[in-house]
Parts: C-alpha cells; structure tokens; sequence
C-alpha cells in the first residue's frame, strides 16, 4: 500500500496514473505473474486518473478549449493503441526505445530551460481549423507508443498539450487525464474478453488501488497551492526517472517483462500491449 500511496501522489500531483512507476514493484517485490500485474495496474490506473481527474476539474484545472482538444485526442489515442498493438511485433523495440529516450530527453531540456531561463513554454498557437486534427493525429501518434511498448503514454501526451497547444502543466494533466480514461476502460474490456482478469490481479488492485487512490487525492491537494515551476520539476524528474529506465533496458535487454517464459512473452504481445495512464 505504501508504494501505491507514493506513486499515487506523483500521478495526482502531476496527472499521469502511475503506471511506470508502479509496475517494477508489482513484477519484482511482490512477484505478481505478468498477466495479473497488467490488469492490475490497468485498473489501479483508472482509479487513480479518476479520482485525481474529478478533483483537478472541481479545482478548476479544465477549460473548453483543453476538453475539446482531449475529446480529439480520444479518438486518435484508441485508434493507435489499437494499431501498436497489432503492429508491436513488427517493430524493432529497441530502435523506438531509443529513439523514445531521445525524444524525452531533448523535453527535459526545453523543461529545464523553461524553469531556469524563462524561455516561452509553446511553440506558437495552431491554427483554429487544424487544432483538432492536430489533437487526433498526436492522439494517434502517442497511442502507437502506448500499444507498441507497453507503456502508459501520459509522459508523450503531457509535453504535446503544453508544447504545442499551449496549456499550462496543471491543465494539460488534467486533459492527459480526461484521455486517459477511455482508454483504461478499453483495455480492461479486451483484457475480460480474453479472460485474464482473475482474483489475483483484482486483491494486488485493490491492495495497492486504495493506497493509490488516497495517495492521488493528496497529490491533487498538494497541486492546488503549488506553482506550476513545481509541478514541471516534479515531471522534469518523472522524466529523467523514465529515460534512466528505458536506458537500463536497452542495455540489459530486459524490460516491464523481466524474466518470464515464451509464452508468457507472447501473451503479454498479443492481449493488451500498452498500459494507458
């Protein structure tokens, strides 16, 4: 409960649901078996996401033009994660791994340039007719990632909606958030459907979930008297903690699947790729 109590509170503060950091523990602490560990933090994560979304909104974090720019990206986001799942075992996971902890890091350094030197954090506003298929196009583009990679997608999705469309950090959480949920619900249907949602993974989500949830309700108090310099120097290390891993596994070879047998690896391909946030 304590480490979902933590990451819980990184996922209120910042708007992602946690699922990066939470998994090595479900995998390597407890030796929960990859299936359950999935399903578990798929459902951990939507009631993290939640919780800390209802509150953010309750706290004002939303705008028109942010729900509108998420609804968009709700389209494309199902459709790529759909599409990466079905394509991720014609990729080269290295080479995206790569080329992922290329592309986080030059965000950390525009971060980190922002919060030391003042510089403007978007590029520039998009044009009114080409915002919403901006929105689904990037939905679709992070939704690749997600499915390819099996990872949540909120730290790809956070630095677009600030970037690009000019949110502030506390909004394009929220709206991160709002996208994510959907999504969630997706997968834990396709996850039922292939009858890999046991009571296993429902006592580790509900063990770990209640810490989570507590934990992302904390996080979202903490956001509402912190400035926004905070919260992207809470993300700037949530980044940097992301790189290190993708890092670690690209020279291992060992990655969210560990050590686990063939058909294991194949199921974990085949039913579900992509952990939404």
């Amino acid at each position: 409960m304590g480490s979902g109590l933590f990451t819980g509170v990184l996922a209120g503060l910042v708007g992602l649901g946690g699922a990066e950091e939470r998994i090595p523990f479900i995998l390597y602490a407890i030796r929960v078996p990859l299936n359950d560990a999935i399903v578990a933090n798929l459902i951990i994560s939507f009631a993290t996401s939640a919780v800390s979304f209802a509150l953010r909104v309750q706290a004002g974090f939303v705008t028109l033009d942010a729900i509108t720019i998420g609804a968009a990206m709700i389209v494309g986001s199902l459709m790529g994660a759909y599409a990466g799942s079905v394509l991720s075992h014609r990729l080269s996971e290295r080479r995206l791994k790569a080329a992922i902890a290329l592309i986080l890091s030059l965000v950390v350094a525009r971060l980190v340039l922002d919060l030391l030197g003042g510089v403007s954090f978007s590029f520039g506003s998009i044009p009114s007719i080409l915002e919403l298929p901006t929105a689904a196009f990037f939905g679709l583009l992070v939704g690749v990632i997600s499915g390819a990679v099996g990872v949540a997608g909120g730290e790809y999705r956070i630095p677009v909606l600030v970037f690009l469309f000019g949110l502030g950090i506390k909004v394009a959480g929220t709206t991160s958030q709002l996208v994510s949920l959907p999504t969630v619900i997706v997968a834990l249907w396709k996850h039922k459907v292939m009858g890999f949602v046991t009571r296993e993974g429902l006592r580790v989500a509900a063990a770990m979930g209640t810490g989570s949830v507590v934990g992302a309700a904390i996080g979202s108090v903490i956001l509402v008297s912190s400035s926004g310099k905070i919260v992207e120097l809470v993300f700037i290390l949530l980044l940097l903690y992301t790189i290190a891993r993708l890092l670690l596994e690209l020279r291992t070879g060992v990655g969210l699947r560990g050590k686990v047998e063939p058909d294991s690896v194949r199921v974990f391909s085949e039913a579900g790729r992509g952990l939404p946030q």
